[in-house]
């Protein structure tokens, strides 16, 4: 009787339990912003986003169609980000430019969640005397898993509008503008080009 009893307990309680860490990741979402024009460049830079979670700042270096990404995320009581991003030109005939994008991400700390991502960069870029304009759009899908349990994967379409102001002092301007509601709202940053 007294095993009835603890497991109809432990049922609720399991149940509760995986409710809070999810509404806890829901709020912290996993991706920042991506930051990729189709245009493939070495750089450096520092980026500040609303999310996820109320304010995140990264740290993001490429190197060719690679890059790697580090932040702090201010949500719970504080998070690490980490991730990885893919990025290369696809040809076509076209007037525009395409890149296919791929990433993983995943947030460190008293919520763990990653996310795996793919998707098109689509833009054309601009040169004007003493700047070099880059608008694009940036849909893809992800696999998020915000609660660290196993086969527990949703499905998010993720999508933001970008442009990239490359001026000749090697500085480049980033603005990102979420465009759905697992998307952050608003990034940017500055990064240098190597």
């Amino acid at each position: 009787m007294k095993a009835a009893v603890k497991k109809t307990w432990m049922v609720p309680a399991a149940v509760a339990g995986a409710l809070a860490l999810s509404a806890g990741a829901a709020d912290a979402q996993v991706f920042t912003p991506g930051y990729q024009s189709p245009t493939v460049m070495n750089d450096l830079g520092i980026y500040l986003s609303d999310g996820p979670g109320d304010l995140t700042l990264e740290g993001i270096y490429r190197s060719g169609p690679l890059g790697l990404r580090v932040g702090y995320v201010d949500a719970a009581e504080g998070l690490l980000s980490l991730g990885g991003e893919l990025r290369t030109p696809v040809a076509v005939a076209a007037p525009i430019d395409i890149a296919f994008t791929a990433g993983a991400q995943g947030l460190i700390g008293d919520v763990d969640a990653i996310g795996l991502q793919a998707g098109l960069s689509i833009g054309e870029r601009f040169v004007n005397p003493g700047v070099a304009l880059t608008p694009y759009v940036h849909p893809r899908i992800a696999l998020i898993d915000a609660g660290g349990q196993e086969d527990d994967f949703d499905t998010e379409l993720l999508a933001e509008l970008g442009l990239d102001a490359e001026f000749s002092s090697n500085l480049i301007l980033r603005l990102s503008i979420g465009l759905s509601d697992e998307s952050p709202d608003v990034g940017v940053g500055l990064a240098w080009r190597r």
